[in-house]
């Protein structure tokens, strides 16, 4: 019974200690932490989520998506309904709906959630509503640079309110991908003149020539056949006059940036001709581009139209070159394959979820908007009024001895704020692949900027972010399949092929029904093998393969029961 009865006081000093002052304002100052804390998961894993298939962490951060804004909510409501007098509610409050603004680089956690995003740009609109009326509302309570802060910081927040409006219009799904896919589509037209038998020259997937594959160029709306229409400048080869004939160079448009133009480039941050150690950093940057060129391209398998069915007739041997002489060109380096395509999946994860400046704007008016955001938050975190703050007279405070750690808190949320604004500047504008994409398809237009330092230095302080290492695979995984891919040129099948060359005839595999089965048995297979193999005593190679098979069949595994394709489309 002694232990009840210890539960049972333990209980009811805790009921006390919640119905005094003191209590309440304990609890308040708990939830003033969980929502900075949830704030913090919510900016600070969206880089990463991509990456993470562990399902404790994705419930960490589903639940900071979910209930940030009705947590934040609760806590701003239970300040204003307390009849303790604090002034320092009102900042805590205006703080905390400042981070729930700056919380916007996550639209939506699922495929489905992305197309809430004028129900997410409401919401933040009426909380910036309810901070003005918050600050009219107490400005008599508060001390007269707090009342200056805080109304610079909601002028700021309105002005962030409305460039975030306008990126969402400017790349939203039901608008954007149709704007992006039409002018692709379009700009795909003429891949076929230049093949061959037109220019007369030779493609090259080692240094890209005639790739025209797009990155960047001016828009232009244009009538063709009563229809208007969004493209960019495009150049049109000549035809060429027989055999020896050499077409001459091609006019290319000055705001207009493909593949091709990127990889005859001559600057020294992205040159061919460069070597040592620059050379990898150029050809990281050139491969950039390229991952931002073929998302272009694989965003239009996300039409829902006719501007997704895009042919490119007579240019099959073009396009498996590319992937086999091209990507797949050095053998020192296959793993290039893997970057350029997790980097150009990277860009669709981006478009579908997260919000990113378009390559077309102008970074001008959020760098203005951080800067006075950073001022005026280090204003009031220095200000005379907070540095020399004195709890008002009959004010509820937590004091330990003469420590005030309301004021402390105070510091701290303000201190989250800086940081969570200064990592979301540096992090998704600054360093973001977008921007980097920008910067360098500018550098490619411009030819003065070739050789300036001035230039090189900030671009090639980007590199370290460049291709940043995600989800840990074993490089002999790695080259298999890409060595694989090699050997058979590129010419991949569903599967049907090589199950004939080891005697396999099965007619409802014949007829691309189902792999199920062999995949079943594959699977067994790898794993009776774990277990009965003597592998501390195998040779290299047995291990090598072993690894191989193991890791190949439980991938095709996973996609069994959702019936998922774990092979190329047939198509």
């Amino acid at each position: 019974m002694e232990p009840i009865a210890t539960v049972r006081n333990a209980t009811q000093t805790v009921k006390e200690f919640a119905s005094k002052q003191e209590g309440q304002l304990a609890r308040i100052e708990a939830l003033v932490t969980a929502c900075c804390i949830l704030v913090g998961v919510l900016v600070l894993s969206n880089s990463r989520r991509r990456h993470e298939s562990r399902s404790i962490p994705r419930l960490v951060i589903w639940a900071a998506f979910m209930f940030n804004y009705p947590v934040i909510s609760y806590t701003v409501g239970l300040m204003q309904s307390s009849s303790i007098k604090n002034e320092l509610f009102v900042v805590w409050a205006c703080f905390l709906l400042l981070l729930l603004g700056s919380a916007d680089t996550m639209t939506a956690f699922n495929f489905d959630d992305s197309s809430r995003q004028t129900r997410s740009t409401m919401n933040q609109g009426l909380h910036v509503i309810y901070l003005l009326l918050l600050i009219l509302y107490y400005k008599g309570q508060l001390r007269h640079n707090f009342v200056i802060s805080l109304f610079l910081l909601w002028a700021l927040s309105v002005v962030r309110l409305g460039l975030r409006a306008w990126a969402y219009r400017s790349t939203c799904r039901s608008r954007g991908l149709v704007r992006e896919n039409q002018i692709v589509h379009e700009y795909m037209k003429y891949e076929p003149l230049h093949s061959d038998d037109i220019t007369g020259g030779t493609y090259d997937p080692k240094t890209m020539k005639r790739y025209i594959y797009l990155v960047d160029g001016k828009e232009e709306e244009r009538v063709k056949n009563g229809e208007e229409v969004i493209e960019v400048a495009y150049r049109v080869p000549l035809k060429g006059q027989g055999p020896d004939y050499v077409a001459p160079p091609f006019t290319v448009p000055r705001e207009t940036v493909d593949v091709d133009r990127v990889w005859q480039c001559k600057g020294k941050l992205i040159g061919l001709g460069n070597g040592g150690s620059s050379n990898l950093g150029a050809s990281r940057r050139r491969d950039l581009c390229l991952s931002f060129a073929l998302f272009r391209l694989l965003r239009l398998r996300f039409a829902a139209d006719h501007v997704g069915d895009i042919n490119l007739p007579f240019q099959r041997d073009k396009c498996r070159e590319f992937v086999v002489d091209g990507l797949l060109s050095d053998d020192q380096d296959l793993d290039r394959a893997f970057r350029v395509v997790e980097t150009e999946l990277a860009f669709m994860f981006d478009f579908f979820y997260a919000r990113y400046p378009s390559i077309k704007d102008t970074l001008a008016p959020d760098v203005i908007v951080y800067a006075a955001i950073l001022a005026t938050s280090l204003f009031t975190l220095f200000s005379p009024d907070l540095m020399r703050y004195q709890p008002a007279q009959g004010g509820a405070n937590i004091l330990i001895g003469s420590f005030n750690f309301d004021l402390l808190i105070t510091r701290l949320v303000i201190l989250w704020y800086i940081f969570i604004e200064s990592y979301q500047f540096l992090a998704y504008f600054i360093f973001s692949d977008w921007h980097k994409v920008k910067m360098l398809c500018r550098y490619v237009r411009n030819e003065s900027w070739h050789d300036r330092w001035l230039v090189e230095i900030p671009l090639k302080s980007m590199d370290a972010f460049l291709f940043t290492k995600s989800i840990a695979l074993d490089d002999e995984v790695r080259h298999a399949v890409l060595r694989q891919l090699k050997r058979c040129k590129g010419k991949i099948t569903d599967g049907r092929m090589s199950l004939r060359r080891i005697g396999v005839y099965d007619d409802d595999v014949l007829l691309g029904h189902t792999y199920a089965r062999y995949i079943l048995i594959w699977h067994v297979a790898t794993s009776i093998c774990s277990y009965d193999l003597d592998m501390e005593n195998a040779s290299e190679e047995v291990k090598k393969n072993h690894r191989v098979a193991t890791k190949l069949s439980g991938y095709c595994m996973y996609h069994v029961p959702a019936g998922l394709p774990a092979g190329p489309d047939p198509r």
